[in-house]
């Protein structure tokens, strides 16, 4: 059964790309119809036709109303505080603690809610330190099988986080504790999240690959080294489910940016888009460090051919921020297969 899966994806891929997040990406085919196979976060495969107009009626998401925002802390490791926006009796009576940094994590298409039983991103950031940890919660947007509605809503989705950011900070956080992590179609709406505050500029954002189909080089509508301090895109896997060109101020290509390691006994390009969260997770953690090191500009990835032009550094980590760097430096790294996949210093 596997096999036959594999040949069929195969097939299809051979037959129609996935996306094109190309200068021309945005462009219908001739006969209208685009279709392309695109993984949920239980690697499951949906073929979509991503020129189709939508014809199922849903309900309408909004962000404010609809998200959910769960707090962990060490004193709640793993049972979740609901604060809801705008509820100062919620943050009051929780464990959050103004005082100490505050880290997100967004979670992309027919993600989240109960298809995280755990959360390793709380995980790994509760054990390194008193952190409050919120898993952002858009199922009511993002899960839906329509992946051009769930598309459609990431900036929604932004407004719904920019306006918890700044009520936090209404309350007293200020907005350079702030650390947003986004997969997939995560990355996209913590971007917006960026743009859309109103009280200040979150300090950082990490784009885990961002989706790549349907998004276009207008920066107005997805990811932006401008939506805060500083941008970091880990980019894994640009030949299928990932934004090709680099994104943020530091944009790292894991072994040039696709076809990952450990990947070759899966369907490449799925397990490649997943895998950037175990490297996120396994770089919060101080002792695996995933040196890189800098290249010239982006035609150093696409030609496989990295020459180095300054100082290396870490991708991910914690804190994140690890040197300046001008909007669109490009770094490259390898990693291992096995976990955890870091190489340490370069």
């Amino acid at each position: 059964m596997k096999l036959l899966i594999c040949v069929l994806f195969i097939a299809a891929v051979n037959a129609t790309p996935l996306y094109e997040n190309r200068e021309n990406n945005d462009k219908p085919a001739e006969n209208n119809e685009d279709w392309r196979l695109i993984p949920d976060g239980n690697y499951k495969l949906h073929l979509v036709d991503v020129n189709a107009e939508d014809a199922v009626v849903e309900p309408s998401f909004n962000g404010p109303n609809d998200m959910i925002f769960e707090l962990f802390t060490r004193s709640n490791p793993t049972q979740p505080q609901i604060i809801r926006l705008g509820n100062v009796a919620d943050l009051q009576n929780s464990f959050f603690n103004p005082n100490h940094q505050t880290r997100f994590h967004v979670h992309g298409w027919l993600d989240g809610g109960a298809n995280v039983p755990a959360n390793p991103y709380r995980d790994a950031y509760l054990a390194q330190g008193d952190f409050n940890f919120f898993a952002v919660d858009w199922t009511v947007g993002g899960q839906t099988p329509n992946y051009i509605l769930a598309r459609q809503r990431v900036g929604e989705c932004g407004r719904g986080l920019a306006a918890f950011l700044d009520f936090l900070n209404e309350n007293g956080t200020p907005f350079s504790a702030f650390t947003v992590l986004g997969h997939s179609l995560g990355a996209h709406c913590a971007g917006h999240a960026g743009k859309q505050v109103t009280r200040g500029r979150v300090a950082a954002i990490v784009g885990l690959d961002p989706a790549g189909p349907l998004f276009s080089i207008d920066s107005n509508d997805r990811l932006d080294h401008s939506d805060a301090n500083y941008v970091e895109m880990m980019a894994t896997d640009t030949e299928f489910l990932g934004f090709l060109r680099p994104l943020g101020h530091a944009n790292f290509y894991a072994n040039w940016g696709s076809r990952q390691p450990g990947c070759e006994g899966e369907i490449a390009g799925i397990c490649s888009h997943q895998i950037v969260a175990h490297f996120m997770v396994q770089s919060i953690n101080p002792q695996n460090v995933f040196g890189a090191i800098r290249c010239r500009d982006f035609n150093d990835i696409m030609t496989r051919d990295c020459v180095v032009s300054g100082a290396s550094r870490r991708m991910g980590g914690e804190p994140v921020v690890d040197g300046i760097s001008p909007p669109g430096t490009v770094f490259f790294l390898t990693t291992d297969p096995t976990t955890p996949f870091a190489q340490g210093p370069r």
